[in-house]
């Protein structure tokens, strides 16, 4: 079962994501028009298509050993964990905010295991680069 298209469009997705959070971020404290919070929600739709589906192929394909050795596999496994972990809370978030009287400070519960799937994000970003490099 090839996924390796849909693994290339996750990282393209991810870069989007960070850079449409950059853009908001400067945007914002420039003062600039409020619609710019919008902009990370598209790529962060894709991410989180791109990473059900290739979740869902893990759970339903074979399992390649060679996929869960080593540091990238731990790193894999970190960050597919991280993932359930911010979607469980980003649905906490949004029922304690819907509530009468929100709970406002579990709004920043998410941030935890997102900065878990930003460093391991990197982390599988940066190390076939590193590898590739070292390699004579």
């Amino acid at each position: 079962m090839n996924i390796s298209w849909v693994r290339r469009t996750h990282r393209m997705l991810a870069v989007a994501f960070l850079a449409a959070v950059l853009i908001t971020v400067i945007g914002l404290s420039l003062s600039g028009p409020e619609w710019v919070v919008y902009l990370p929600l598209i790529p962060l739709a894709g991410l989180f298509l791109s990473g059900a589906s290739m979740f869902v192929r893990l759970l339903r394909g074979p399992h390649r050993l060679s996929a869960f050795s080593g540091s990238a596999g731990r790193g894999r496994q970190v960050h597919r964990w991280s993932a359930a972990v911010f979607v469980v809370t980003v649905v906490a978030t949004v029922i304690a905010l819907a509530q009468p009287e929100p709970i406002v400070w579990i709004s920043y519960l998410p941030l935890i295991p997102l900065a878990g799937l930003f460093l391991s994000g990197s982390f599988m970003f940066v190390s076939p680069l590193v590898r590739a490099r070292r390699a004579p």
